[in-house]
Formats: C-alpha cells, sequence, structure tokens
C-alpha cells in the first residue's frame, strides 16, 4: 500500500460516515444506543460536515507533494487520537453502547497508518 491508497481509503470512509451523518442521523446515532435528541441530531450534522469535509481534503491530497500530504497526515493522526480517546471514554462511561467500539477499531487502524506513512515519508513501500 502507497500513501495515495491510504489517503483515498481514509476519504471513503470519511465521506461514508460523512454523508451518513449529515442525511440520516438519527438512524446513525441510534446505532450507538443514544437516544435521538433534537440536539444531538443537530450535533451529528456539524460532525458529519466536518467528516465531509475531512474527506475531501484526503481525496485531494493524494496528488499533491509530500510536504501537503505530511501535513494531512499530522492533522489526521491528532483527530485519529483525540477521536479514539473521546470514543474510549464515551463507551466506559456508557454513554455508547458496545457498537462505539468499530470506531475505535477505525480510528486505530487510521491512526497506525497515518503513522506508518508519516514515518516512511515521501518514500514508497517496496
Amino acid at each position: 500500500m502507497d500513501t495515495k491508497l491510504f489517503l483515498t481509503i481514509s476519504a471513503i470512509i470519511a465521506i461514508l460516515y460523512g454523508v451518513g451523518f449529515v442525511l440520516i442521523p438519527a438512524k446513525m446515532v441510534e446505532l450507538y444506543g443514544v437516544p435521538p435528541e433534537p440536539h444531538a441530531i443537530l450535533n451529528l450534522q456539524f460532525f458529519g460536515s466536518a467528516l465531509l469535509a475531512w474527506g475531501v481534503i484526503t481525496w485531494f491530497a493524494r496528488d499533491l507533494d509530500w510536504a501537503a500530504v505530511r501535513g494531512v497526515l499530522i492533522g489526521g493522526i491528532v483527530g485519529d487520537v483525540v477521536g479514539g480517546l473521546l470514543s474510549v471514554w464515551a463507551i466506559v462511561e456508557g454513554l455508547v453502547n458496545a457498537f462505539g467500539w468499530t470506531s475505535v477499531v477505525i480510528y486505530v487502524l487510521l491512526l497506525l497508518g497515518g503513522l506508518y506513512f508519516l514515518s516512511t515519508g515521501s518514500r514508497k513501500p517496496a
């Protein structure tokens, strides 16, 4: 796998979740065992819009030079760490059900990918 493929996968995941949280937030939040309260729905739609923006950023970063890709990878790593920690906290506090672990897995996989490609620099793996 190279950086371009990793950013493509990251973009697709972000866009799919973003569309879901914007268009069908009540269904998405019910998966996590959270009541579809209007304020939570609005916050999820804002979260979905941020995911859509992140997906577009990572999509277009695929063809940029290494300095720009490095910035996108660092931003993704920060987001993955914070999002992963918040997801674990929500599960431990009982704010979401066990389905929340799927979010943790996604955050960890994206974090590991980002760290790997950041550590290899602009070099492509053999």
